[in-house]
Order: structure tokens, then sequence, then C-alpha cells
């Protein structure tokens, strides 16, 4: 759209002035006296927006913090000027056609077809006549701006279609679609009212595209390679495939032999983990997340490998930069026994993967101790550092500490994963190992790589590929406002339709790696965290209220545990 010059305009941007700032603790006649000294009917309507929302921005500090609501209001009111243009009604409604929109949107290729083949036309006047256009001041100005530059839905020229409240509803309608038709508005209507009165978040490829075309809604999966060129390729491939689509990838390295290594046969031959992380770390660059943010890629190394020094720098600012990766996220397991060396200041021994399956006929990695200063992975550990056949390199297990809390001082990484604790708490040992965690280290679940079994060509030159899958974990995320959500004391009604919304990613998800969708629905794991816990204390924790933190900590945790 180009820009706009209306007559008068500084003038109706004026007579605003008292809706902007209605309710609002901020003084809304200097906002005026402000306004009239920069705005000019020479000026564009983007221009005034643009000033009305900065004028309202340069005002707010601690003292006055309402100014961002008025910032807020200001640009919404250019969302609902460019939505109404777009879709020819009269901005003065706020929301146009509902129905219209979703017809819209479907034909120009950017909503899947199934809103309209999903629910009917009596669906969605209801939907209509549930969308409550107040509740898009309870957004401060930084959380508009966000939603609407990177979620709210638009035609393929980027001209604003969707507004805020509609999104919740179509991620509502989305997010039910497959619910039992007597239940499914009454469901989708449900979870409008969860998102809308921000009790609640979903993750953000759910954000992003729940009701669009490309519909992949989980936020991390954790990727296992294998020692061989045709698993570190292939995850490369799969990876970009996730990122692509909004996926944070955490992805475990620990079976790739060392630098130094033997390949097939000849000695010395490998050039270790780096290259294969640094081709990881031009893909977290080259595949951004559907442009919204760069690839997020966290690439997990256990301490014995031979290779974890050289990780260790792989973020630092200086030194060779053919070793380095500054792109990536790093992260480092930990058994038990690591630490009892640091504490008592004893050596630690590096191995080879690939030489410790050759020569001991395991995979050190394939153990934990079950038990705290027992188990079968020091028992292992200690028959490869008893074995003279075996190569291994020495360091002070406390110099490797140094190493990591300088490369975290330098990076904010290597993350810190307490492999042993972690599966001694698995949910399911009886299925497999837990290697490392995602991007944020907040997920553990099974792991193992998936792996060429077979390569066939039919009689019309057709070659197929047989794998047999691995556990490609996904994470299923959502959050309860708890700053929202207490206050108003609906956390037994959020709980209920935010897990049935998390249950049913899992089914209509469309995750563009196979072995991924089979791992989701293997164990259905969902994550439903929490955000706001200071929020609710700033709220809740005056002078003179006798409830402690940790009391009040547990009323809110209690229904996630019912």
């Amino acid at each position: 759209m180009g820009k706009v010059v209306m007559n008068d305009l500084a003038g109706e941007a004026l007579e605003k002035v008292d809706l902007l700032t209605e309710g609002l603790s901020v003084d809304g006649a200097e906002y005026h006296k402000v306004l009239s000294k920069k705005l000019s009917n020479d000026q564009s309507v983007e221009r005034v927006r643009d000033i009305m929302v900065k004028s309202a921005l340069e005002r707010m500090d601690e003292s006055e913090p309402d100014w961002t609501y008025v910032a807020a209001r200001a640009y919404l009111d250019g969302l609902y000027q460019q939505a109404s243009e777009n879709r020819n009604y009269e901005a003065s409604k706020k929301y146009g056609d509902f129905q219209r929109l979703v017809q819209v949107l479907t034909d120009e290729g950017i909503y899947t077809p199934a809103l309209l083949e999903k629910y009917t036309e009596a669906d969605l006047s209801a939907f209509e006549a549930a969308i409550v256009p107040e509740r898009d001041h309870l957004f401060n100005y930084l959380g508009l701006y966000t939603l609407a530059t990177r979620y709210l839905a638009t035609d393929h020229e980027k001209n604003i279609y969707e507004l805020p409240q509609e999104r919740w509803m179509i991620i509502a309608m989305h997010l039910m679609q497959d619910e039992p038709a007597e239940k499914r508005q009454t469901l989708a209507t449900e979870a409008y009212w969860a998102l809308s009165n921000l009790y609640m978040t979903v993750a953000t490829p759910t954000m992003n595209n729940a009701g669009k075309t490309h519909g992949q809604l989980s936020s991390c999966f954790i990727d296992t390679v294998d020692d061989s060129l045709q698993s570190i390729y292939d995850s490369n491939t799969d990876i970009a495939r996730l990122s692509k689509n909004g996926g944070g990838i955490g992805v475990y390295m620990g079976k790739i032999r060392g630098r130094g290594s033997a390949i097939k046969g000849f000695k010395g031959m490998s050039s270790g983990v780096v290259p294969w992380i640094k081709q990881l770390n031009n893909t977290a660059v080259s595949v951004d997340q559907l442009g919204t943010r760069k690839g997020a890629i966290a690439v997990y190394l256990d301490i014995w490998h031979k290779d974890i020094e050289a990780f260790l720098d792989l973020k630092l600012n200086n030194g060779d930069e053919r070793m380095r990766a500054h792109d990536i996220f790093t992260g480092v397991t930990l058994p038990d026994l690591f630490m009892e060396k640091v504490e008592a200041r004893d050596d630690w021994h590096l191995f080879d993967p690939h030489e410790v399956r050759q020569v001991m006929g395991f995979s050190l990695e394939d153990f934990y101790d079950e038990e705290k200063g027992s188990g079968s992975f020091r028992e292992r550990y200690q028959a490869c550092v008893d074995n003279p056949d075996l190569s291994r390199r020495t360091v002070p297990a406390i110099e490797l500490i140094k190493r990591i809390l300088k490369s975290q001082l330098e990076s904010g990484t290597p993350f810190m994963f307490y492999r042993d604790e972690v599966n001694r708490k698995n949910n399911n040992p009886h299925e497999g190992m837990i290697y490392c965690s995602n991007l944020c280290t907040e997920i553990t679940q099974n792991q193992s790589a998936t792996q060429l079994i077979g390569e066939t060509t039919d009689d019309d030159g057709v070659i197929v590929k047989k794998y047999k899958s691995g556990d490609y974990v996904v994470c299923n995320l959502s959050s309860i406002n708890l700053g929202r959500a207490v206050p108003a004391d609906v956390l037994d009604r959020l709980i209920k339709i935010q897990v049935r919304m998390l249950d049913n990613v899992i089914d209509i998800n469309t995750l563009p790696i196979r072995q991924a969708t089979m791992t989701n629905h293997k164990y259905r794991a969902i994550g439903l965290g929490t955000f706001g816990w200071h929020h609710l204390l700033a709220k809740k924790m005056w002078p003179g209220n006798p409830k402690k933190p940790s009391t009040m900590l547990m009323s809110c945790m209690k229904p996630l545990h019912i």
C-alpha cells in the first residue's frame, strides 16, 4: 500500500486522544499538547500513526507504565484501519465479517481448507459473535507489535487481513477441528476464551502456523546422529526441514567418532565432530524459521568424548575461526562420576566412541548410573580406563570445568545436562535411553538414531530407501500466564482446555519428518508450563499479606499435578 495523505488528519488524530488514554493512569492533556506540536496535515497516515505511538512510548517509565497501553491503542487503531481497507468494511466497526475473512484467506491459499470443511456457516457466525474486540486492549505495545508483525495472517503481498482476536479464534478452531461435531464449536469457543484473555499462550509454531496451510505446530525436536555419513547428512536435511517451519532443534552427536579416529581401518583419518557441527551452524543461519527468527540448534556432546575440548571452544570469540561455530548453542552431558572426579580433583579420561565400540564391544553413552554412587556407567567407564588397548587423553577434571565456565562466561553456553539423574527419572526406561535435551534444556525423552536399512530400485527406475525409525523427540508446548490466570481464579477451567489443545496438537500436526510423527504418537508428550511468576508476586505480595511465596507457588502448581 502507498502512503496516503488525508485532509485534517492531524485534527482527527487529536480527537482520538481521549479514547487512547481512557481509563489509564496517564496525562491525556499533556499527550494532546505534545501531539499538537508534532502533527500536521501534510503528513501521511503512516507518519501520523508513528508519531502517536512514539510520543506515547517516549513518556513511559517505571512511574508511568500505562503509556505502553496508549502506544498499543494507537498502533491498534492503525491495524483496524488497514484491515478495514483491505477487507472493505468500516474501520469504526473494528472487526469485519469473520466468515468472509476465512473464505478469502482460504481462497488465497493462506488458510487451510480444513477450516471451511470442519466448521459450518452457523459455526463461523457463532465464532464472530464470540469475538470480544475489547480484549485487544489487554496487550501492551511490545506484545501487540510482536503479534502483528510476526503472527497475524496477511495476504501474499503482506497486507494486514487478520486482527488479534481473529488470530486467537483461528488457533482455537484449528486445534479443535477433529473434535466430535457436536462439541467442536463449544470447545473452540472455550479455547478462544483462554487465549484471548491472555490466560495462556501457545508455542511459537502453533501461534504462527495454526489455521494456515503449513501446519507444523510443535516447538522443539531432538535428533540422535549415528556414526555414519548417511546419518549425519540425513540429520542435517531433517533439521533444515524442521527449522524451516519454526522448530528449535537439539542434536546429540556423542556417537560420532572423534578427531584422529580410524575410518574403514585407516588410522587417523577422521576430522571429528567439529566439521559436522559447523555444517549445522550453516544450516541454522541459512534456514530461518519462516522469516520470524534465525534457526535455533543446540548440539550436545558427552564430557568423556575425545573432542570435548575443541567442542567447548566452539563459541569463543578468539582462536582459529575454522574451529568456531558462533550461531549454534552447545550443551555438555555430565555423569555423576565426572562431578565426583571434579570434587576430588582427580583425572578424567577422554575416549573415542568409535574405538570404544570396536575394542570394548559396547557404547559408553548407552549406560547410566542406576543409583547414586553406583551403576552400569561407572562400571563400563572404569573398564575403559583399565583397558591398555584403548587410547585416551587424560586431563584433570577440574580443568574441564574451568573450560566450561570460561565458555559460559563468554557465550552463555554450554548448557549442562546431568544425564544420570535424568535417566533415573525417565518415565519410560523400558523403551530406551535419554542422551541429551533440547534447545531449551526442558524436555527429556527417549532417543535413538534413525537407520537406513535398505535401498531398492523398481522396474520404472524409482529408487526406494527404507529406514528403521528412531525415537525423534517432539515437544508440544503451551504455558499458563500466572500473572493473569491466578488473580482471575481460572486455573481449573483453564488447565482442562489447555491440555486438550496440547493433545490435539499431536493428532493434527503435519510434521515434515516421518520419524518425528511416529515418535510424537508413540509417547504423546506434552509440556504444560507456566510464566509470569514474578508478575504474580508483584500483584499479590503486598505488605501485610500473610501468604508466603512458597505457599502461593504450591497453590498454583497443585492443579497442574491433579
